[in-house]
């Protein structure tokens, strides 16, 4: 019974962060790496003139800056779903009387959050990044007090 508990717990937290990344990249298509530089004309470095090689540094470039933009605007969505819906996914966890069930929306919803943000990090000001750990981690100490403290009396 307790094997159940725990593979459905982790079950629940392993689909729930793919069930909204997928969720959002069906409305909002993440870049694809290989349209960006999969078909790249071969270009031989030794046989290249320095114009050709410019011409072909100026092209990735060009590329990766366009892919860049793209991924920006996906992680953007991505965290803007993700967030809420992690948040709520704990919440409703927290207070769930099944255990199996309510732990598995909590660690469900602890890696849609960190996915979202995981994605945008690098776009976050630092001072987002703080406010946003300092956020989750009272969250969390929350949750806990609540669900298992409490319970506990």
């Amino acid at each position: 019974m307790l094997a159940r508990q725990i593979v459905i717990g982790f079950g629940i937290a392993v689909v729930f962060p793919l069930l909204v990344y997928y969720g959002v990249a069906t409305f909002s298509a993440p870049p694809n790496f290989q349209d960006a530089y999969g078909n790249l004309p071969f270009l031989d470095p030794l046989k290249a003139t320095p114009e050709e090689r410019k011409a072909r540094t100026d092209l990735v470039q060009e590329r990766q800056k366009a892919f860049n933009l793209r991924a920006e605007a996906f992680s953007r969505i991505l965290i803007m779903v993700a967030t809420p819906l992690g948040i709520a996914a704990m919440l409703i966890g927290a207070y769930l009387p099944q255990k199996d069930i309510g732990t598995g929306l909590i660690l469900g919803g602890v890696l849609t959050v960190a996915d979202g943000y995981w994605t945008y990090w690098e776009h976050l000001p630092d001072w987002l990044r703080f406010v946003s750990l300092l956020l989750g981690f009272v969250a969390l100490l929350f949750i806990g007090y609540r669900r298992f403290a409490v319970a506990q009396r």
